[in-house]
């Protein structure tokens, strides 16, 4: 239900423009006009392809629903022959027979379509049926790295909304278009046969249907794009918020939680809002277009039949005259259906867009072609100069082998440092210039194409001087100010009253008809009178004296020099873009040291939020078989990196991890990790029964594993509490397995993990959510159960490290290995574990 607040926005369209990155684009724009990232005929030929698994059956159904066509098509040549040939000339026996005729055909048309009908219906069903399937076992293949970088609730849009778009087309919209086209071509045909001089009239509706066709796929794709991404949106809100339902309650945030669903809720009212308003424009102008026509057939027609007048060499009985005016119907009605069938079409190919584009998402973490079988496995595990970071937002892994972050690196340093940034090297200043790009545009003709074209080929004071002044600017309001400051450097914009009344004054830059637009331009630095007066302004902002103003709709926001159509630059986004560009020392040096200290802060912040991808740098390490390893570290430091590298969830950026001195790349991921029994810090169970969890990594356990699950079970303290339960082993646990408590839970997980007899063991931080008895039974099973198998212990609790054979401590500083060493060298070293 959308608050009061937004209520008042029935009338109020916004286009929000933000910075988009992703998988297929290194840097995009989304200013809320979502295009198909493939071509129409790409994704038609991707759904014929589902289709000509069935092309026998198709054509046979195919073959019905014609004959089902065709009959439906001559139908008003049998009634204008009743009639003429049956009522006017008062023949009984003839209006007997044809209506014997007729009514049998129409039983065998009404036979033979909902067989058509009932066979595509099916197919159409198979198809979704596949795509689904494709989804879901296309999810299975990918990475965590995937899921990391999407939201769980855009991924089920995506399965569950857009693949029911899809089935509305392929289930029942897909035999529509089929007959519509067919009825289409029949009824063409028998409106010549019944009269050539009205079916011509006729066609004039050809060109005004193209017209609307054209119009509606313009305008409607964009518009079905951008509402299946809300509707995403909405999901994911949805589902985060009643996953999160305990901690929105605790906190009292229920208004907040409630305001963020309102958002992208609204989105996607807006977004449906503009699609309504386009269908209640065209269809009704349509209907109108087509009872016009009708009426002139009609007057044309009456005309003919009253004035016995030949046309063509034919002449217009009232029974011809009838039956056209009833196939006109047959005529509009296939064009009204492809119409409105153009809607179902564009929601769909926008859905099928998105299916499609998961469903060609390249495998991160693909099997080797000739993997490795393993044999008489140990379980000696290796680094061996590994280095690993986690994928950015944009698609991106940080380049682990570079020192140091190399956004900013040169601000604020002495001449000579450092070129000019690059349009692709320093995002902030590539978002500056995408920023104006999109100010440039919005500006009134000839202004904008005059821009556009010549904004890179301007000389370097007379861009930043247009730069500087127009910030804050609305783009309707700009082209005085551009063309005051053009004519003092003798500029005007061509077409103008500036350059008619002033013909002194040139209208074009050097070299502006051999640009290249696909060339990559170097940006200069701003001149040192705008960082001063930005400086100047900051000073003011940070003691607390004034702030920048605002303005409706002008440049710079949100990270960039310029934008079209959007707020001021706000202080934090001046700060930003002066930290992230190079500053030169004596300039530097005229800044206030309250806001080059500021700078100085910014950009450490600028550089940690470049490096989060690093995790680990040039690690070494070897873990004997057999061997117990506890990892220790602050959060951040990659303990849990170092057990997804060991399970191949993530592969290494360089180096290798090996399994018994084999790079576990060249294992089947199947085979190395039926050999790990991993038991994670937030245990997940499946709703289902206690049994199904427990035996969950098998697929038809026997007599023998339900033994031995009894017996695991004895041996981590669980069975009691188990046997005490109303149904024993077969209770059934609820969604997030809410009816037991963490601690069974977690004692659960781990029975399911040693049920498996692994060769590595893997805890990741088991204990530290758990009851103190919990932890008694989950470490005394512990100290037993490593023995003879390689294990790997994240913990922070002394009491479940202190027994390992060898400690790490991981430092995210040093995004590796800190100290390393049993635990009593480690106390002797008297360095951070000890403190």
């Amino acid at each position: 239900m959308m608050s009061n607040n937004h209520k008042d926005k029935d009338n109020e369209e916004k286009e929000i423009i933000q910075p988009s990155v992703g998988m297929h684009h290194r840097f995009t724009m989304d200013s809320g006009k979502s295009k198909l990232e493939h071509s129409r005929r790409e994704l038609w030929k991707w759904l014929f392809s589902y289709l000509g698994r069935y092309k026998w059956k198709f054509l046979s159904f195919f073959t019905l629903l014609l004959i089902g066509t065709l009959i439906t098509s001559v139908s008003p040549i049998i009634s204008a022959s009743i009639i003429d040939n049956g009522i006017i000339a008062k023949n009984i026996l003839f209006i007997v027979i044809m209506s014997s005729i007729f009514i049998s055909l129409l039983v065998i048309m009404a036979i033979t379509t909902y067989v058509a009908q009932y066979g595509m219906g099916k197919i159409s069903q198979k198809i979704t049926f596949e795509v689904r399937n494709d989804l879901f076992y296309k999810l299975q293949d990918m990475s965590l790295s995937y899921f990391d970088k999407r939201s769980s609730g855009d991924i089920m849009s995506i399965t569950t909304n857009d693949v029911t778009q899809l089935n509305q087309l392929v289930g029942g919209q897909f035999v529509a278009i089929i007959s519509s086209i067919v009825g289409l071509v029949l009824t063409i045909i028998i409106m010549f046969f019944l009269n050539p001089y009205l079916a011509l009239l006729s066609l004039v509706i050809f060109p005004i249907f193209f017209f609307f066709t054209y119009l509606f796929r313009k305008v409607a794709m964009n518009l079905f794009k951008e509402s299946r991404k809300t509707i995403g949106k909405v999901t994911s809100s949805i589902q985060e918020n009643i996953a999160g339902a305990k901690v929105v309650q605790a906190y009292g945030q229920e208004k907040k939680a409630s305001d963020e669903f309102d958002e992208a809720n609204t989105a996607n009212y807006n977004a449906m809002l503009k699609i309504r308003k386009f269908m209640g424009t065209i269809f009704p102008l349509i209907s109108l277009v087509t009872t016009l026509l009708t009426a002139g057939i009609l007057l044309a027609g009456g005309f003919v039949v009253l004035g016995d007048v030949s046309i063509f060499g034919t002449t217009v009985s009232v029974g011809v005259l009838s039956a056209f005016i009833s196939i006109l119907g047959q005529f509009f009605r296939p064009f009204m259906t492809l119409m409105q069938i153009q809607e179902m079409i564009a929601a769909a190919l926008a859905a099928s867009d998105r299916i499609y584009s998961l469903l060609e998402e390249k495998v991160e973490i693909p099997d080797s072609e000739n993997p490795k079988l393993l044999e008489n496995v140990i379980g000696e595990i290796g680094f061996d100069s590994v280095n690993f970071g986690y994928t950015l937002e944009n698609g991106e892994v940080a380049n682990v082998k570079s020192e140091s972050p190399q956004i900013g690196s040169q601000a604020m340093s002495p001449p000579g440092m450092s070129g000019p940034p690059n349009l692709s090297d320093n995002p902030m200043m590539k978002q500056m210039m995408e920023r104006a790009m999109d100010f440039t545009k919005a500006l009134p003709e000839p202004y904008s194409s005059f821009m556009m074209k010549n904004v890179m080929l301007m000389p370097q004071n007379i861009r930043q001087k247009l730069f500087m002044s127009l910030m804050g600017q609305n783009p309707s309001e700009s082209p005085k100010l551009i063309d005051t400051i053009l004519a003092e450097f003798n500029y005007a914009v061509p077409g103008t009253d500036n350059a008619v009344n002033h013909p002194e004054l040139k209208t074009s830059f050097k070299g502006s008809d051999s640009t290249d637009d696909q060339e990559e331009v170097s940006i200069p630095a701003l001149p040192p009178e705008a960082i001063l007066q930005m400086s100047k302004f900051l000073e003011k902002n940070l003691k607390g004296k004034a702030t920048i103003q605002s303005s409706s709709s002008g440049m710079g926001e949100g990270g960039g020099m310029m934008g079209g159509g959007m707020p001021r630059m706000s202080p934090q986004s001046m700060l930003r873009m002066l930290a992230s560009i190079t500053i030169e020392r004596e300039v530097y040096d005229q800044i206030p040291k309250v806001v080059r200290d500021a700078l100085d802060e910014e950009k450490k912040i600028i550089q940690h939020e470049q490096s989060k991808g690093f995790v680990l740098k040039n690690v070494d390490l070897d873990i004997p078989s057999g061997k117990t390893m506890a990892i220790v570290g602050e959060t951040g430091a990659g303990k849990t990196t170092i057990t997804k590298l060991i399970s191949r969830f993530y592969d290494v950026n360089d180096g290798k991890v090996t399994l018994d001195n084999i790079d576990i790349r060249e294992i089947s991921k199947n085979d190395l990790r039926k050999l790990i029994g991993m038991v994670p810090q937030d245990a997940f169970l499946f709703t289902g029964t206690i049994k199904e969890n427990l035996l969950y990594a098998y697929d038809n356990p026997t007599p023998d594993l339900e033994e031995k699950m009894i017996e695991v079970s004895k041996f981590l303290g669980l069975h009691n509490f188990i046997e005490a339960l109303h149904k024993k082993y077969d209770t059934k646990l609820k969604e997030n397995a809410s009816n037991i408590s963490i601690g069974q839970r977690q004692l659960i997980a781990f029975a399911r993990a040693l049920i498996t007899d692994p060769k590595i063991l893997i805890l990741d931080e088991a204990t530290s959510s758990v009851d103190p008895y919990t932890e008694t039974l989950i470490q005394d099973a512990l100290d037993k159960a490593r023995h003879g198998r390689t294990t790997i212990i994240i913990a922070h609790r002394l009491s479940t490290i202190k027994n390992a054979d060898h400690i790490i401590i991981l430092s995210a500083d040093k995004k590796g290995i800190l100290e390393q060493g049993t635990h009593d060298s480690l106390l002797e070293l008297n360095g951070k574990y000890k403190r």
